[in-house]
């Protein structure tokens, strides 16, 4: 039985102008486009009168990599439009001590997703298995394992490699690591993605670090959620983006993400300095609990002034600006500041932030108010800025950054309806068309004939996030309806309850 979709605003995913068509399904692909008021013969009609259809939404930085082995299904991509995930950033992805990189591709296959997932293989995670938490180069030997390790992922259809040179043991890699494993791979469709080392006072020598990498190896660059973080850092994406377009000019291929919040997320443990964390987590609470050391750690989170390849984000962020998102040990915490959550313990605030990471055994996580408006609209007007939520699904009892739930009906809401600063058209090309060429995600992104149905009905006049940082699991409103693969998964708001979800493996 076919389907179509009737008399509905198309936005294609190619950035080019609107039409009114009838969208035609049959099976998994799109049929063809007619014009309004033709005759639907025996097809199912989906009444589309003043809607919007595009193509479902490409999450390029997602942290859901474990989400299709979840107890309960994780709606919260698909009810903002999300059909395809990139996960694996970060420098993070499952690979657990007796694990092969190529195990969780072959889990994947067996599991029941709700979003098509496009994983990439974790440095950091990659380096953990091979060498723990060393804070040292690779010797030879585990530079080979590393790198057979990362081609036969590739081979088994991982999209390319992310790292996080921010965190550990992703922050103990030099450059010249990174390029030796990348190194010769450039003809693969392959994506090198990074959380770069520094997004404070050293923004622009981390993004440079980024580009040179993709210069000597020629490998595609994915700048993960760029950003100038910290109040003293605020306006640097103008220099940073003069180099990134110098890049490009110069033939490197470099495109970057961000979502649209000026508050980041994540561990409370990054506030350490890396080599707090070195040896693990039992190592770094050994650290935390001795008087002496605790006193340089202390110095060193405290100190603007200290010079060190490591910044503090607690100096160039304050305690007050950041807030406890989750605590396993019993929720305590949640949506207070670090200074709040210390001032009740009668604590300071940097010996508040060491109990709570004593008590949660370094898995609190925070969200972090350090960004500039300013900095978020410069980085989302550069045509080559893809959506990404940086989001993981995490403990219902938690309280998450919003943008889990809200990131793509938020873009449109504020940059496309209110503001003006993207065009509908270029607004869903960022969330489709550009990020699936850019990552060689295969026959999606458009609405076109012979592509794979993976689509989203809007109403243009009510997407918008309802989602906030004190109620941040509430869904988006005006996501009237979402296909996988030609079959709808979401009506009116609601999940219908069927897991379509694939893994997804490059375009050759």
């Amino acid at each position: 039985m076919r389907t179509v979709i009737a008399n509905v605003t198309v936005l294609d995913g190619s950035g080019g102008p609107s039409r009114a068509s009838d969208v035609w399904l049959d099976g998994e692909r799109i049929d063809h486009l007619a014009a309004p008021g033709l005759s639907h013969g025996r097809a199912t009609v989906v009444a589309g009168d003043g809607l919007v259809l595009a193509p479902g939404f490409i999450d390029v930085h997602s942290h859901a990599d474990r989400s299709p082995f979840a107890n309960e299904p994780d709606t919260t991509k698909l009810l903002q439009g999300i059909t395809t995930e990139v996960v694996g950033n970060c420098g993070s992805s499952p690979l657990d001590a007796d694990d092969h990189p190529t195990s969780y591709l072959t889990a994947l296959d067996r599991a029941r997703s709700v979003t098509n997932l496009a994983p990439l293989l974790g440095h950091g995670s990659l380096r953990r298995r091979v060498m723990g938490m060393a804070g040292r180069a690779p010797r030879a030997q585990e530079a080979r394992t590393m790198r057979a390790w990362l081609e036969q992922s590739l081979d088994a259809g991982a999209f390319g490699l992310s790292s996080g040179l921010f965190y550990a043991p992703g922050s103990y890699a030099d450059a010249d690591e990174l390029a030796a494993l990348l190194e010769g791979l450039a003809s693969r469709p392959l994506i090198y993605a990074s959380h770069i080392r520094n997004e404070g006072s050293r923004l622009v020598e981390a993004v440079d670090e980024f580009l040179a990498v993709g210069r000597q190896t020629h490998t595609a660059l994915q700048l993960s959620h760029h950003k100038a973080a910290g109040l003293p850092n605020w306006g640097r994406t103008a220099e940073t983006l003069r180099h990134i377009h110098a890049a490009r000019a110069d033939g490197v291929v470099v495109a970057m993400d961000a979502y649209p919040y000026t508050a980041s997320s994540t561990s409370v443990s990054a506030n350490l300095p890396g080599w707090v964390l070195e040896g693990g987590v039992d190592a770094a609470l050994e650290r935390l609990a001795h008087p002496a050391t605790r006193d340089r750690i202390r110095r060193e989170c405290e100190d603007p002034a200290l010079d060190s390849e490591w910044e503090s984000m607690v100096a160039a962020t304050g305690y007050d600006r950041m807030v406890v998102a989750w605590n396993p040990a019993g929720g305590t915490g949640q949506g207070q500041t670090l200074a709040q959550y210390a001032r009740e313990r009668h604590l300071s605030p940097f010996d508040g932030m060491v109990h709570l990471l004593q008590e949660s055994r370094l898995a609190a996580t925070m969200v972090a108010h350090s960004m500039d408006e300013g900095d978020l609209v410069r980085v989302l007007q550069d045509p080559e800025c893809w959506i990404g939520t940086d989001g993981v699904l995490g403990s219902r009892s938690a309280r998450p950054h919003p943008r889990l739930t809200g990131t793509f009906p938020r873009v449109w809401r504020e940059f496309v309806v209110k503001r003006h600063l993207l065009a509908p058209e270029e607004a869903i090309r960022r969330m489709t068309g550009g990020p699936a060429t850019h990552f060689s995600i295969p026959e999606r992104g458009r609405v076109a004939p012979g592509w794979v149905a993976d689509l989203v009905l809007m109403d243009p006049d009510r997407l918008a996030d309802t989602s906030t940082f004190d109620q941040p699991w509430t869904p988006p409103e005006g996501v009237v309806g979402v296909w996988m693969a030609g079959r709808r998964a979401v009506a009116d708001g609601r999940y219908l309850g069927t897991a379509m979800g694939r893994r997804l493996t490059p375009a050759r």
